[in-house]
């Protein structure tokens, strides 16, 4: 065998080898082919399926807002047919052309999907009772009990053979769950929850009956199922189709390869190079050509999008990030709201939110939600460079590159102040106060629901302090409500000051006020301990005087406390025994802190039992006077008259104990009227006797008889109805009047005083009278307390003091008298210092009417006998 014949052999060989290769290679090619195409229509089956779900949860929100706002305008929810919700959304362009389709006209029949719920999945909507089965319990593992954050659901997919088509034939069944958006969402569901059907089918689920869903578990799912074996068949035949065509231009190509190259095998090895360079000029220009295309898309695609950059600028804050959270850039509108130049913000680290409104939690959360390229949305709170905040509701979105990781951040956000400022005085107007800005009881309760929730967990204490400050409507009554308002504007500032910033001070109305402590002592002798504490540091602040405006005022306030743990006592029943505790300081003398116990209870039910009893006996007249004598320079000049409460059946009632609780309920008015009434018809009867005839009769005034704006009129029609003369009426006044309008009061006294009736100061030295105003009234006497008088022989200070009266009596040109006079030595000093007056179980108790005429006769027959 020759050397050609050998080289023919081989090169036969070597031909046959590269056409087994390249039929090997169309095979190859071929399968390679077709599972990248089913690969790319999975990957765009799933994509089309996770925009479907995007827009079909936007359309599901629309169509909720629609249901709620029926309800709203009808007051009743509408016929809920999901059925009724679009149906049809818009399939990618892309995802088309990989179907061969020119547009959707006909695309409806490659994908359905429905909102569904756990109870009405149903394989008629195409989804498998096998996949139902598989998918429901994922997702809701994503059911958050408690969330602490924006709720971000997974969906739920998987491919598999379609029922009733042959092997290999699949579908993509893909099912997206998505949170109620509206509470009317979760009362719909529950009222389709409870039907008898879907019991039935919870039933037979296994599942527990009647579940309640709040509105961040309630989960509706939208089902969606693309059908891939029509998609593959179609995308199988164009690969089949395209693989013969290309074969069919390849092999004959190939062959004539073959031959060209055993014709020119021999040929010069210049016109193979030039060949083979031929070939790269060719590939350069097609990799020319290529680049032009991409350019000119390119360029198409950044001039739409700088149209809607455009647009969006104009109202929408913008801003791009680095991976790394540092500023790429921003918009003019970005610069305009918060003040900073592009210049300032350039390279600047962006942190999310104002950190004294957003915690370092936020933070962690929303860059966790970003990093794991999930889109961000919600309303940030942001410092501008002059200091003020301003509020943002902004959408963060991650931009994936090409390996999946994050190339960078984009921050689409619309200024939205004026809404949170709308909200945030919404909201202090439900739950604050307006005058003082504390907590109201709205926002108290609430805040005391939590506390003692709290404690049940801690062990710990709580307390309830309640403060009422004394003496209030007077302020009001005489320096003014613009003044009480300041009063009650310093003193929330001082009760705020005495406290922790855990603790809560509330304005419950008027001059109410309840301090709430929380995280006391777990031992209750302790948290007792700790409240009271608390409860004298109060005390002290609220003693210190308030400067209100130019006048220097002093006020005190009684606080009642109680203490709670846990949530075995009611919130009602709490603040129930802190105002018992809160009375009983009051009756403590005011200015006092005082603890709750169950004997106050008793107290109380006691105290309106004497009021019902009061208010009947100041209708009925179950009242007597009795009068106590007043004896000058040893002869009886007049009396005291005091009013006695002769119950049915409780007996005598002690004045002490029934003349504050008419004070307090005003049934002093009534009753005061018919003490004048009854002390002056006896005036006019003493006056045709003539042991009786020049004696006085003292009668006692309330101050809320007094500041009665007919109470001149009042005293002179009892005058003159009764016929008792002016000169012999004697009106005793407390000290305490004076706090009142002086000017006011000296109108009225001296408008009495012109018709003859005369006026005592009772109790001096115990109130709060100003010397200057002491001397501008039109008083007759001065009656020294009878608190001075027991002390005086054995304290330095009582002496003192008597003598002062009696010494500032005479510098005033008025009369003297002193009471409680019990002893033969008090009365020897009080005439030793000068005081002839006098008035005490020394000389008499008080007396019924009967006992004293007896005493007025047998004094005229002791003076008659010297």
């Amino acid at each position: 065998m020759n050397l050609k014949s050998l080289w023919a052999r081989q090169r036969t060989i070597i031909w046959s080898t590269l056409g087994c290769m390249f039929l090997a290679t169309l095979v190859v090619a071929y399968s390679v082919v077709e599972n990248a195409v089913q690969n790319t229509l999975e990957l765009q089956a799933l994509s089309v399926a996770e925009i479907v779900a995007s827009q079909a949860t936007t359309a599901r929100s629309v169509y909720a807002q629609e249901i709620a706002g029926k309800l709203q305008r009808e007051g009743k929810g509408p016929d809920v047919n999901s059925d009724r919700m679009p149906g049809h959304v818009p399939i990618p362009s892309q995802f088309l052309k990989i179907l061969g389709r020119a547009s959707a006209a006909n695309s409806s029949d490659l994908f359905h999907y429905k909102p569904v719920s756990k109870w009405n999945l149903e394989a008629s909507q195409g989804l498998s009772d096998d996949f139902l089965e598989w998918a429901w319990p994922q997702l809701e593992k994503q059911d958050q009990a408690l969330p602490k954050g924006p709720i971000a659901w997974k969906p739920v997919w998987r491919f598999e053979g379609q029922s009733g088509s042959p092997a290999g034939k699949k579908v993509l069944r893909y099912l997206y769950a998505d949170p109620a958006s509206q509470v009317s969402c979760v009362a719909c569901h529950n009222k389709y929850e409870s039907e008898t059907h879907i019991g039935a089918r919870r039933s037979s689920a296994g599942a527990a009956p009647g579940k309640t869903w709040q509105q961040h578990q309630l989960m509706g799912a939208l089902s969606i199922t693309i059908p891939l074996d029509r998609i593959e068949t179609d995308a199988g035949t164009q690969v089949r189709t395209t693989s013969l065509y290309i074969f069919g231009l390849l092999l004959p190509l190939f062959l004539v390869v073959v031959g060209f190259n055993i014709l020119i095998a021999r040929k010069d090895r210049e016109l193979q190079a030039t060949e083979k360079q031929l070939q790269n000029t060719e590939q350069e220009a097609r990799n020319a050509h290529i680049r032009l295309l991409a350019n000119d898309g390119m360029q198409k695609a950044f001039t739409e999008l700088s149209t809607y950059l455009r647009a969006i600028d104009q109202h929408a804050l913008v801003s791009v990030l680095d991976p790394d959270g540092r500023i790429i850039r921003v918009n003019d509108m970005f610069c305009q709201v918060s003040g900073y130049s592009q210049h300032e913000m350039a390279g600047a680290e962006r942190r999310m939110g104002d950190t004294h409104v957003h915690d370092a939690e936020f933070q962690a959360g929303l860059w966790d939600a970003l990093r794991r390229g999930d889109i961000w949305k919600g309303e940030i709170c942001c410092r501008a460079k002059s200091g003020a905040l301003y509020w943002l509701d902004s959408a963060i979105v991650p931009l994936k590159d090409e390996h999946s990781g994050i190339a960078r951040y984009i921050s689409i956000q619309i200024d939205c102040t004026e809404r949170k400022q709308s909200e945030q005085r919404i909201n202090e107007l439900a739950f604050f106060d307006q005058l003082t800005g504390l907590p109201n009881r709205t926002l108290l309760l609430d805040r005391l629901e939590q506390s003692m929730t709290a404690s049940s967990r801690s062990g710990r204490y709580g307390a309830l302090l309640f403060i009422d400050m004394d003496n209030f409507k007077t302020l009001n009554d005489t320096l003014g409500h613009d003044m009480g308002d300041l009063l009650l504007q310093t003193v929330s500032q001082r009760l705020t000051d005495c406290v922790r910033a855990a603790d809560t001070v509330a304005r419950m109305g008027g001059d109410e006020f309840v301090v709430m402590l929380t995280g006391l002592s777990g031992s209750e002798s302790e948290a007792a301990t700790q409240t009271e504490g608390v409860g004298e540091k109060l005390l002290a602040a609220l003693n210190e005087v308030y400067q209100l405006k130019d006048v220097a005022y002093r006020s005190t306030s009684s606080i009642g406390a109680t203490l709670f743990s846990g949530v075995q006592t009611e919130v009602d029943v709490l603040f129930k025994q802190a105002d018992l505790a809160m009375y009983k300081a009051k009756d403590a003398g005011r200015n006092a802190l005082r603890f709750f116990d169950p004997d106050m209870e008793i107290f109380v039910m006691k105290r309106a039992a004497l009021e019902a009893d009061l208010r009947e006996a100041v209708q009925e007249r179950q009242f007597t006077l009795h009068y106590q004598p007043q004896i000058a320079n040893g002869r009886l000049i007049g009396a005291e008259a005091l009013v006695r409460w002769n119950h049915p059946r409780r007996g005598m009632v002690s004045p002490a104990e029934f003349i504050p609780l008419a004070e307090e309920t005003r049934l002093i008015l009534p009753l005061g009227r018919w003490v004048l009434q009854a002390a002056c018809s006896q005036l006019a009867q003493w006056a045709a006797r003539p042991e009786t005839a020049e004696l006085t009769l003292a009668v006692n005034v309330s101050a809320h008889q007094f500041c009665q704006s007919d109470f001149v009129e009042q005293v002179l029609e009892v005058i003159r109805s009764t016929g008792a003369n002016p000169q012999r009426l004697k009106l005793e006044l407390t000290e305490t009047l004076l706090i009142a309008n002086v000017e006011q009061i000296i109108e009225k006294m001296l408008a009495l005083k012109a018709e003859g009736v005369g006026f005592s100061l009772d109790d001096f030295g115990t109130g709060y009278s100003s010397l200057s105003y002491l001397k501008r009234l039109p008083l007759d006497q001065l009656k020294i307390d009878q608190s001075f008088v027991r002390d005086m022989l054995s304290d330095a200070n009582g002496s003192a003091i008597v003598k002062t009266i009696i010494a500032l009596a005479r510098s005033l040109d008025l009369g003297v008298i002193a009471e409680g006079v019990e002893t033969a030595a008090q009365r020897d000093f009080l005439a030793g210092v000068g005081c002839n007056a006098f008035q005490g179980y020394f000389f008499s108790r008080p007396l019924a009417i009967e006992g004293f005429e007896s005493f007025c006769a047998e004094r005229a027959d002791s003076v008659a006998s010297v």
